[in-house]
């Protein structure tokens, strides 16, 4: 009895592992990933505890992207992060980061806002955000807190985006406030498989819970003064804050989290799942047979609008909805249709690059997913 017993517990500790620096990103590393968009139901969410399994196996690739890891002087901006290891460089800038022993560290980007406002900016994390630990292991619970101020010249700023703000006239400058606290807690243990792998791997899961608050100052002969979260359109429109909700399962062999399930503010609605692309596989877009139930967008590319054209649909209500390259919708909107139906959509606000978008049903049935892709002059 006592051997079974012994047995039993070296099993149980060698099941849970331990993530190490050595799943950090270096230097000429390449990290594929994949996105399914369509996730309905909360299958792909368990709760906390061991020795579970997690199949994701029935994940389909409907977009796929690379996130490569470069030295950090070959960016433009690398003067301005000296303490930078590592440089991405994506659709919307460049990103620095740090790299230790026991952390990776975003230390701030240059190139698009993060309130969208449409206008580049050299932005530095204070403190930089950690975006992985080592060692990790079961039960482990990180907390952080770290800020972002932006200042802008009105002249930078279209018209439209101070029209609802009181005194606008006197603003010669305003500041973008935003405060990012996050809470990690290695919640469960187990074993993942996802699609191109040969078998399940050896899993710690860790929920991500963030909270983002967006605040606004406005500068004028009288100082700064801050703006109350009243909403009413332009810049008002991007105060507030947001709670955004993920599972993320990391291998001790990978470098890539194996899979990233986000969710909705509560935490129990998938809305998407990131995973690695093994086998660097392009995803299957839909096609419209003739007389089927269908999408498309025209023109695509496309500059400063798109048109959706809507064919062969029951009448019902349904969502057009537009995700970026990390699966996140930017955009979405619900609409009546019987038969067809044109929409328009002005991509103003839009930044330039690609993007999926979709029409689902009221019952979650994907009636197609397909690119867009947004150039600016």
């Amino acid at each position: 009895m006592l051997l079974a017993v012994f047995s039993a517990l070296c099993v149980h500790a060698s099941a849970q592992i331990t993530i190490t620096a050595a799943t950090f990103p270096a230097v000429g590393d390449t990290l594929r990933y994949a996105l399914d968009l369509n996730v309905g139901g909360n299958s792909f969410i368990t709760p906390p505890g061991g020795n579970q399994v997690w199949d994701f196996t029935q994940l389909n690739r409907e977009q796929t992207f690379e996130t490569v890891y470069q030295a950090p002087n070959t960016g433009t901006q690398s003067a301005s992060f000296p303490g930078a290891e590592l440089l991405v460089i994506g659709a919307n800038g460049e990103s620095y980061y740090n790299v230790t022993n026991n952390k990776v560290e975003l230390l701030g980007y240059a190139g698009g806002d993060p309130a969208n406002l449409g206008v580049n900016v050299l932005a530095k994390f204070a403190p930089p955000i950690v975006e992985r630990r080592s060692p990790l292991n079961f039960f482990d619970i990180n907390q952080q807190t770290t800020d972002l101020n932006l200042p802008f010249s009105t002249d930078a700023l279209p018209d439209s985006l101070l029209a609802n703000i009181p005194g606008a006239q006197f603003i010669d400058s305003i500041r973008v406030r935003i405060n990012f606290q996050r809470l990690e807690v290695v919640d469960g243990w187990g074993t993942l498989q996802i699609p191109g792998m040969p078998m399940p791997a050896p899993v710690l899961r860790e929920k991500r819970t963030e909270y983002t608050s967006t605040n606004l100052d406005v500068h004028s002969f009288l100082g700064w003064i801050p703006v109350p979260n009243t909403g009413g359109g332009g810049l008002l429109n991007f105060l507030g804050t947001d709670t955004t909700i993920s599972y993320r399962y990391y291998s001790n062999t990978d470098k890539e989290e194996l899979a990233v399930v986000s969710t909705g503010s509560d935490g129990l609605n998938p809305e998407f799942v990131r995973f690695k692309n093994i086998g660097n596989l392009t995803p299957a877009i839909e096609t419209d047979a003739p007389g089927a139930a269908g999408v498309q967008a025209f023109p695509n590319p496309a500059i400063q609008w798109v048109r959706f054209d809507c064919t062969n649909l029951p009448p019902d209500e349904y969502t057009l909805k537009i995700f970026n390259i990390v699966g996140k919708v930017v955009w979405k909107n619900t609409y009546s249709i019987s038969g067809n139906r044109s929409i328009r959509v002005d991509l103003d606000e839009f930044k330039k690059g690609t993007y999926l978008y979709s029409l689902v049903d009221p019952k979650g049935v994907i009636i197609g997913t397909k690119r867009l892709v947004v150039v600016k002059p």
